[in-house]
C-alpha cells in the first residue's frame, strides 16, 4: 500500500517553507492526530517530540488517501486522520477518518440528527400543556408560559443544530465530489 510522502508541515529550510505551499491543487494531505487528544501524530501513532517535528502526508489521490486512512485506524484506533485538499485548513476537511468504534461520536450521523429531532419534538410537546396550564389558571401563573416559550426557543435551536450539521455535510460531499473532478481533469 502506498503511504504517501512524508513531509514536515512547516520546514525553515524549505522553499517555500509552508506544506500549503508544496501540495498540489490534485493532491490530499493526511494529518493524523489523536481521536480523544487532538494531538498532532506521526504516521506509527505516536505524538511528536517537538511540535516543530509534525508531520502531513501528501497522496497524489483521494482514494489513496482514504484507504491508507482506514488501513491506518483499524491498526491504530486511537488514531483519527483528516484529509485535507491544497486549500488546506481554510476550509473543514474533506473527509475525517475514525475508527469504526467511534463512527458514533461525530455529530452529522443519522443516530445524532434523529436525536436532535426527537429532542426538538419533546420539547414542543412540553410547550403545549405548559401554555394550558397558565391559561387554566387565567395567567396568574408566569413560569409554565416562561418555560413553554423557553421549550419552544430551544426546540428551534436543536432544529437549527441539525440543518447545520446537514449543511455542512452536504458541502463536505460537495468538496469531495469537486476533488475527485479535479483529479480525473474534468474540473
Amino acid at each position: 500500500m502506498n503511504d504517501g510522502i512524508e513531509i514536515l508541515l512547516y520546514d525553515r529550510r524549505r522553499k517555500p517553507s509552508d506544506w500549503t505551499e508544496v501540495i498540489g491543487p490534485t493532491q490530499c494531505a493526511v494529518l493524523l492526530k489523536g481521536h480523544k487528544s487532538s494531538v498532532p501524530l506521526s504516521p506509527a501513532g505516536q505524538p511528536f517530540a517537538k511540535r516543530e517535528d509534525a508531520t502531513c502526508l501528501l497522496f497524489d489521490r483521494l482514494d489513496t488517501a482514504q484507504k491508507f486512512c482506514e488501513a491506518k485506524v483499524l491498526a491504530l484506533p486511537h488514531v483519527s486522520c483528516e484529509i485535507l485538499n491544497a486549500q488546506g485548513r481554510a476550509l473543514p476537511p474533506l473527509m475525517v477518518i475514525t475508527h469504526p468504534d467511534y463512527v458514533n461520536d461525530n455529530d452529522y450521523g443519522s443516530s445524532w440528527s434523529r436525536r436532535r429531532k426527537l429532542i426538538a419534538v419533546c420539547l414542543l410537546l412540553i410547550s403545549g400543556p405548559l401554555f394550558w396550564l397558565d391559561w387554566r389558571r387565567h395567567a396568574t401563573l408566569i413560569l409554565p408560559t416562561f418555560l413553554g416559550f423557553n421549550c419552544i426557543l430551544l426546540a428551534m435551536r436543536f432544529l437549527y443544530w441539525d440543518f447545520g450539521a446537514r449543511h455542512r455535510e452536504q458541502e463536505r460531499l460537495k468538496r469531495v465530489e469537486a476533488h475527485r473532478r479535479l483529479e480525473l481533469g474534468d474540473a
